[in-house]
């Protein structure tokens, strides 16, 4: 006979191998939301942001992811002075809006991802809302929100997937009129009220929440793109696996808008520009992205003769340096056409 063992060993032991046994086979918490926000020196309105989503919970079992893109001026170090208890990922690179966010999302253990701008403010209610929505709307893909600026008026947040119809009319129409007007296909959906639920083709990169399951089929963003209609190219992937891209009124926010960015610059002026280009490559293929590049070219050169009397003028200058960037740009894009940017894997800890 062997030595007797006491009960409360025995007991020990079995809860040991029980509790192991759990460990291997219970999926890591889950909570109701993570919500993931790229800072690129930006963490004056990123504590905003934080802020806004800590104090209107609305009760979700929520988690905050903040990605650091490489910033400078001792944003990292601000932002982890001010929320030592929130994870703040020092990416360590600029690899573009995408690239960021999809950090966060790898690392995600919520039922749904929320991306969201760092230069915007949650309002009460929005993040219940929200959650509770696509809870009871399985067939929805990503939820967008209404969004506002500072003094109250309201900013567009819906769009209509870019078209070789659309660039072309928007050689001969104005931009501001073509995309507010149905004859030229309400670009914007501006004869459309806003204070109903609607489905649209792309809703703004500001707020989008996405179920995590959905992300598991269609992909997380796509970091070929450096900034500026990765959410199209992202809202087109959903919409093509079967779900729907959803605008709901009593999603809201305020957006500061273009604070890392500028709000005119040539750089900007010219990633927007490549972003077109490279939606239409990686929905339609390179010879469609061809034609929409001699399109967009078209465009601007007509409007040369509105920039280039401007040139004397200070105040149109930055606006003046916008237009040559991006037309020079589409004239080296009619030789080379852009393919996307290739950013390296980020080097992080495993949690």
């Amino acid at each position: 006979m062997g030595t007797p063992q006491t009960p409360d060993l025995a007991c020990s032991k079995a809860a040991a191998a029980k509790v192991e046994t759990i460990s291997r086979t219970e999926p890591e918490r889950v909570s109701d939301l993570t919500i993931v926000i790229v800072n690129y020196n930006t963490a004056d309105v990123a504590l905003q942001a934080i802020g806004s989503a800590l104090e209107n919970t609305g009760g979700l079992d929520l988690e905050i992811r903040i990605i650091d893109n490489d910033s400078s001026d001792g944003n990292l170090e601000t932002l982890r002075a001010a929320h030592p208890d929130l994870p703040v990922i020092a990416a360590g690179f600029n690899g573009g809006y995408a690239w960021g966010n999809n950090i966060g999302i790898a690392q995600a253990k919520g039922r749904h991802v929320l991306i969201l701008n760092p230069d915007t403010v949650l309002h009460a209610d929005t993040l219940k809302t929200a959650v509770a929505y696509m809870d009871a709307h399985p067939e929805a893909g990503i939820l967008g929100a209404r969004v506002f600026l500072e003094d109250g008026s309201e900013q567009s947040s819906v769009f209509r997937e870019p078209s070789l119809r659309r660039l072309a009319w928007n050689i001969f129409i104005p931009n501001a009129i073509a995309r507010k007007s149905w004859i030229f296909g309400d670009h914007r959906y501006a004869s459309r009220r806003r204070d109903r639920v609607m489905d649209v083709d792309i809703v703004s990169g500001c707020f989008m929440l996405v179920p995590r399951r959905v992300i598991e089929e269609v992909g997380p963003m796509n970091d070929r793109f450096f900034m500026y209609s990765e959410e199209s190219e992202w809202c087109w992937r959903v919409r093509e696996a079967g779900y729907a891209v959803r605008y709901h009124p009593d999603v809201t926010i305020t957006h500061i808008g273009a604070v890392s960015t500028g709000q005119c610059s040539p750089w900007k002026s010219v990633e927007i520009a490549k972003g077109q280009i490279l939606f239409m490559r990686f929905t339609r293929g390179p010879f469609v992205a061809r034609i929409a590049t001699e399109l967009m070219l078209a465009a601007d050169l007509l409007r040369g003769l509105i920039y280039l009397p401007q040139m004397l003028i200070p105040a149109r200058r930055d606006a003046v340096a916008g237009w040559r960037a991006r037309t020079g740009f589409l004239l080296r894009a009619l030789f080379r056409q852009p393919e996307g940017q290739t950013p390296p894997p980020p080097d992080l800890p495993a949690e």
